[in-house]
């Protein structure tokens, strides 16, 4: 097994550790964002929020890095242990990208209940997913990078029409944002099932120390 894992990583730890810090960083902007009780002013937070959600994609967006799984697994020692070598690091990968869009997510929504807008959550996430959707898309298949709206933003509507014109992207993108509901719906289960045992486990805990 180890030596199989060593090649995997020595071959993708520099695309998946970017794809991977690309992921987070919604997180990190999240719980920049989405901290107060009122609805901020500020021209910094609203560009903050471009940015955010210029950004938000990158998390969903890994779940298409497993185009390069069969690559890895054709490039396995023969007999190699492939179910323990590759697929777990490929697993971690997406599901830490689905993490990040949990916990990201999350963060705006329990803002919105915040500001009295409970009743919109439900449809910001979906507005959410669908937003993702067409990011990974033009992420993928286009090839842009979430600071290139910003950096060049004439050639970026230039292909961003170019490949939302294209007679299969409505297929692609209603395919990603059934994916991308789908992972997240599980990633939202097992994070809150997690954190819920895990919060009982310690009120045992300090119920045992205290009695």
């Amino acid at each position: 097994m180890a030596p199989n894992l060593v090649d995997v990583l020595r071959r993708d730890a520099w695309w998946m550790g970017w794809n991977t810090l690309l992921a987070w960083i919604p997180v990190g902007l999240a719980f920049l964002l989405f901290r107060g009780h009122r609805l901020s002013r500020s021209p910094f937070w609203w560009a903050g929020l471009m940015l955010f959600i210029l950004f938000l994609p990158n998390a969903p967006y890994v779940v298409t890095d497993l185009v390069h799984l069969r690559h890895d697994i054709m490039l396995a020692d023969r007999g190699g242990p492939v179910v323990t070598a590759i697929l777990p690091v490929y697993a971690l990968l997406v599901g830490s990208g689905f993490l990040a869009y949990h916990l990201a997510l999350s963060a705006a929504t329990r803002h919105l209940t915040r500001l009295g807008l409970g009743a919109w959550t439900g449809r910001v996430t979906v507005a959410a997913h669908a937003l993702c959707a067409i990011g990974v898309f033009l992420g993928r298949w286009a090839r842009l990078n979430s600071w290139e709206p910003v950096v060049d933003p004439g050639a970026t509507i230039e292909r961003i029409v170019v490949h939302l014109t294209w007679t299969w992207a409505p297929v692609l993108i209603l395919a990603t944002f059934l994916v991308t509901w789908a992972c997240h719906f599980m990633t939202k289960a097992i994070a809150d099932a997690s954190f819920d045992a895990t919060l009982r486990s310690a009120r045992r805990l300090h119920a045992t120390l205290t009695s």
